[in-house]
Order: C-alpha cells, then structure tokens, then sequence
C-alpha cells in the first residue's frame, strides 16, 4: 500500500511558490531598473569584462575633462596673441605712415601704449594661474611695467631676457594613453624680439624723439626698422600657429575618445542591461507560474479524509 505525504507536497508547493516569487521579483527589478542584476556576482564569467570596460571608459572619460580645460587655455592663448600680433601690425603701420608723410606726431606715446598693451596680454592671468609663465603659475612672466624700465634694465647692464621671469618648461598634459601633448607658451618666446625692437626705438625716441617733421636720420633709422620690426612679429604668428596646431590635434583625440566612449557604452550595455520585451514576456509567464502554484496550494489544503470515507 502506497502513502501520500500530505506534509511532503505542501513543502514541494511551497518551494515551487517561493521559486515563482523570486522569479516575479527578479523580473520586476530588470524591468524597473533595465539592468540584469543589481550586483556584479550575477554577471557570473562576464564581471571582470565588465569591471575592465568601465575602467578603461573612465580614463578615457579623464581624458576627456583634460582636453577641455586644455582647449580653454588654447582659446585663451589664441586671444591674446592674436590681440598681440594686431597691436604690433598697427605699430608697423603707424611708422610706414610717418615714414610716407615724413611727419611722427605722438609716435612716442603710441609706442608706449603698444608696449602696455603687450606687457598686459603677456601678463593675462587665467582661472587663478598666468597663462604665459609656464610651470611657474604663480609667477608674473613680465616684470617691467614700461618701456623705460625695459631701457634702464638693459641700460644698466641686464638684457632684455631679464624682463621675463617665466618658467622654462610650458605646460605638458596627457591626453590618451601614452600620448602628452606640451601646449603651454611661454611670454619670453612672444615678447623677447617684439621687446627688442620697441626698445631700440624708444631709446632712438628718447634720444631725438619722433614729435613732427622727421629729418633724415630719423627717416632713415625708421626705415631700417621696418624688416626688422616684420621678422618679430613673424615669430609670434609662428607662436599663434603652433597654438591652432595643438588645438587641432586636440579634437582629432577627443573625437577618437568620443567614439571609443560610445563603443564602450554599447558594450557594456550589452553585458549589462536586460532585453525588456524579453523581461516583460518573462514576467507574464512567471505570474502565470506563481498562479497555479497558489492555486495548488489551495486546492491541496481542501483535501481531507472525509472527501474518501
């Protein structure tokens, strides 16, 4: 004679509604959060891609943050030099002007305006550093406020290098890996030969100062000083050049960065996130399972002796 554990189905019924209900739990959880589990130990073999992938996007993601603060500086860099190269193509003017009409009327305090309005985009200070003092941020790259303390600088035995007090070393930063790009520059690199050449006229200046009709010396030193005066200005273009280069650089490694971040998005999203029509399909069938496992359970707990005697 064969016996039914009555206590031994209930327990097999409550298991397989234990079972279903973990299964509608897990379901509604993929479904309201999209992901697969909520715990890296549910990716099973896939968690170390997974870990591996969101590193790597993080650098990347750093890399990124780098490369716009460095663009900041290089806008910045191209502003001032740009407002540097215009002053000093006016100044060129003016003399070609004075040199056409043989007349300099207040050459002298024009060229005293050019030099602060250099000295002052030299000394530009950007978010809290001085953006032409290189490793030395802290540090005023120009240390003379006029072209007469440019002139007794050099008068008294220095020379016109001992007007910067910048570093030697411009700012460097990584990138991508294993790329740095070095994107700083440096005032002394700007303003040296564009210094030299206004103070070779403010001493000619204040020696016969260019106030009227030129004579023939004046004519002839101002005329001399027009290549002279190109060439410097030249090697700031060449600066501002340089500046653009690196900016271009810069957004062919971001847009690279751009893309290898979305890549890496779809990847890990495919290790990740759930299919919710498969999630949803899963759960109306699992509901269904719960269903009958309640209804067995009530059925099983009508049965009594008496339904047979």
């Amino acid at each position: 004679m064969v016996r039914v554990s009555s206590f031994g189905q209930q327990q097999v019924l409550i298991r397989s509604i234990m079972d279903n209900q973990q299964k509608v739990f897990t379901d509604q959880r993929q479904i309201s959060t999209g992901k697969k589990t909520d715990e890296y130990r549910g990716l099973a073999g896939e968690t170390g891609t997974v870990l591996g992938s969101r590193s790597f996007k993080s650098r990347i993601e750093t890399y990124q943050s780098s490369i716009n603060t460095i663009k900041g500086k290089l806008d910045a860099n191209d502003v001032q030099v740009g407002g540097i190269i215009n002053a000093m193509d006016k100044l060129k003017e003016t003399i070609q002007t004075s040199l056409a009409n043989s007349q300099a009327e207040g050459f002298g305090d024009f060229l005293d305006q050019t030099f602060k309005f250099v000295t002052s985009a030299l000394n530009t200070n950007f978010d809290g550093t001085y953006l032409f003092s290189g490793a030395e941020t802290g540090t005023k790259p120009v240390n003379v406020n006029s072209l007469s303390e440019l002139s007794a600088l050099v008068g008294g035995g220095g020379a016109v290098s001992d007007a910067f007090d910048n570093a030697s070393v411009a700012f460097e930063a990584k990138i991508a890996d294993g790329v740095n790009l070095e994107f700083g520059v440096l005032a002394n690199n700007i303003g040296q030969q564009i210094f030299e050449e206004m103070r070779a006229i403010y001493d000619q200046n204040v020696a016969t100062p260019f106030d009227g009709e030129l004579d023939a010396a004046q004519f002839s030193f101002l005329q001399s000083r027009i290549a002279s005066l190109e060439t410097a200005i030249d090697s700031v273009r060449q600066v501002q050049v340089s500046n653009g280069l690196n900016n271009e650089r810069l957004d062919v490694v971001d847009e690279q960065h751009k893309d290898t971040v979305l890549f890496l998005e779809t990847f890990i999203s495919d290790l990740e996130d759930v299919d919710i029509a498969e999630a949803v399909t899963r759960l109306n069938n699992d509901q269904i399972a719960l269903e009958a496992s309640y209804r067995a359970v009530g059925s099983l707990s009508q049965l009594s002796l008496l339904r047979f005697l």
